[in-house]
């Protein structure tokens, strides 16, 4: 069947005129009297069903304010550095405070409750869709300050928190590195440079390497700066609200127990050296005695076929199609009608992420394609993402909350769908091996480096309690921890390493990295369950993802998979499709070793 395939997005039936859009900034402009209306409204309710109403309201204009945070970021990511976006972006920043201080009035008004009108509140057909959303809330406003300090503690965050958060994207964009290209000095920004990093010229990974060590060197004080400031605030906020425990706020917000994460990280840490014989492996293959750590991610096999855009779209939409017709459908529908921003060129942002819109009910995918297989897997990801959300739009907007853990389970089991379909039907051992490769390097990822991450994230704050850390205490940091990971299969470390992990500076989540690590191992299972179950596994993934928003984690494994999460054998079991894979790679790999030798 013919389909029609867009490698750019649309935006502008959206937003016609981009950021001078009179739609968008009416929309704006809107949502901050709206949000007024509410403050004012929300404490004159006296009624349980005019709270309800009220709450309805909230939902509407949530909704509108998410279309337009991720709007303004797709914009931004053709746009980089365009002064009259950041701007906007900074507007949307107000509005979510605002939307902040809202919550806090509503958190105000369930408190208020006694125990009995709160039941009686729980049982109103106009507020069961998002039940579990309000009891939770209610749950947690035990742990809270006072409402005006909870509200000024958001206000305080635009100009600090989350000030410090856009610093950060500021300084990497400012970034420029002088790179040696056989002999001609070329300005590249961050996103090329790691570009290059992953590049199969190892002069030009080390000529990188170099070049960024130094760049970044240079820019220590003012990473570790705001670093520092992100984790001060963060951790000042704790102590106010009386929270001793670091992992309680992510723990909250991933809807999970820590014994869960417990759980999974004993798993992993009993397997973490998995990854050491395969970069032995992989260094026996590129003729290294020790690799370096930019050799490390770089893969030993490299398929020399490029597929062009249109063939990645037909293998995606046949291998959805082959889980089920409405997933294949769906991914037919996104590459027709615009969804999906692919092109190669110059002014885009690096990196891929899914922008969700929940007002015209639709997503938006970024990327930069460049005919890989890993740009494949990439689409696949994010499509996985897109029809998650499609599966929630017509959920409330309290409803639609999903953690971090739950959305990455949707679009790396997606991944799965995709890439193990390509290793099966790989037409000769070197594109199979090139294939196994990618797999493992996205398990390797999630199994060893993010919990890594993880590791150097919590000693970082706990050291941070005691006052700033200088950029070489934190450098011996991250080179402490990654000697663990590699062994003695690298020969030095990457210490500047955590200046280009975003996920360290974000402020909306803490401990950012291990939800991947959850969704990715969450999906293997369900992956698992899938082969086993061809028939009757869709319809079951369906209704675990349209429900993320009404059950915490354990809560849906139980529920969908009969699984219990908080038991070390699950996440054993997750981790095998990995260790298998690097098995095979190994058998695979030894003739190519041995003809070599």
């Amino acid at each position: 069947m013919e389909q029609t395939i867009k490698e750019n997005w649309e935006l502008d039936t959206l937003y016609t005129g981009g950021k001078d859009s009179k739609k968008l900034h009416e929309t704006l402009n809107q949502l901050k009297r709206e949000i007024d209306r509410l403050h004012t409204k929300i404490g004159t309710v006296d009624d349980q069903l005019s709270f309800a109403s009220c709450l309805r309201d909230v939902q509407k204009n949530l909704k509108g304010l998410r279309e337009l945070e991720d709007y303004i970021v797709c914009l931004y990511a053709v746009n980089v550095g365009e002064p009259d976006i950041l701007k906007i972006m900074n507007e949307i920043d107000h509005v979510r405070s605002m939307f902040e201080a809202l919550f806090v009035d509503i958190d105000t008004h369930i408190d208020h409750f006694s125990v009995d009108q709160w039941n009686h509140f729980i049982q109103l057909q106009e507020v069961q869709d998002v039940r579990f959303y309000l009891e939770e809330r209610r749950a947690g406003i035990k742990d809270r300050l006072p409402a005006e300090m909870e509200k000024l503690i958001n206000k305080l965050a635009i100009n600090g928190f989350i000030g410090w958060e856009n610093y950060y994207e500021q300084l990497m964009g400012e970034l420029k590195i002088l790179i040696d290209k056989q002999g001609k000095v070329e300005e590249a920004s961050i996103g090329q440079a790691l570009m290059y990093l992953a590049s199969p010229n190892r002069s030009l990974r080390k000529n990188t390497a170099e070049a960024l060590m130094d760049v970044l060197q240079q820019n220590g004080s003012s990473f570790a700066t705001t670093f520092n400031r992100i984790s001060g605030f963060r951790l000042d906020v704790y102590e106010k609200r009386g929270w001793d425990n670091m992992l309680k706020e992510a723990m909250d917000k991933n809807r999970m127990k820590e014994k869960t994460l417990h759980t999974m990280l004993s798993a992993i840490r009993a397997k973490s050296y998995i990854m050491q014989p395969y970069l032995k492996r992989k260094a026996q293959l590129m003729k290294l005695k020790k690799m370096a750590w930019y050799d490390t991610d770089v893969p030993s096999f490299t398929s020399k076929d490029k597929i062009t855009y249109a063939e990645a779209a037909d293998l995606i939409i046949t291998q959805f199609s082959k889980f089920s017709e409405k997933l294949g459908t769906f991914a037919a529908n996104a590459f027709a009608n615009g969804w999906i921003e692919a092109e190669d060129r110059k002014g885009k942002m690096h990196g891929g992420f899914c922008a969700y819109l929940p007002i015209a009910k639709e997503s938006r995918i970024f990327l930069t394609y460049t005919g890989s297989y890993q740009d494949v897997v990439t689409i696949a990801h994010e499509l996985g993402h897109a029809y998650h959300n499609y599966l929630v739009n017509d959920q409330p907007a309290f409803a639609q909350e999903k953690s971090t853990s739950i959305a990455e389970t949707a679009s790396t089991f997606a991944e799965n769908l995709v890439l193990d379909a390509v290793i099966d039907s790989a037409s000769n051992e070197e594109e199979k091996l090139t294939l196994l490769e990618m797999k493992i390097g996205n398990g390797l990822k999630y199994q060893v480096t993010v919990p890594a991450m993880f590791d150097f994230e919590m000693k970082l704050y706990e050291q941070r309690k005691s006052g700033p850390l200088k950029p070489n205490e934190i450098n011996e940091l991250m080179t402490s921890t990654f000697k663990q990971v590699y062994g003695d299969t690298v020969k030095d470390m990457n210490p500047y390493l955590w200046m280009t992990i975003p996920h360290l500076y974000r402020t909306e989540l803490p401990f950012y990295n291990f939800p991947y690590t959850i969704g990715y191992l969450l999906s293997n299972v369900m992956y698992a369950q899938y082969k086993e179950n061809p028939v009757q596994f869709p319809a079951q993934y369906d209704a675990f993802l349209k429900n993320t928003g009404k059950m915490t984690i354990e809560q849906l494994a139980a529920h969908y998979l009969k699984q219990d999460i908080t038991d070390l054998s699950f996440w054993e079991a997750s981790l095998q499709p990995t260790i298998e894979s690097i098995e095979q790679y190994k058998k695979l790999s030894e003739r190519k070793w041995q003809e070599m030798r």
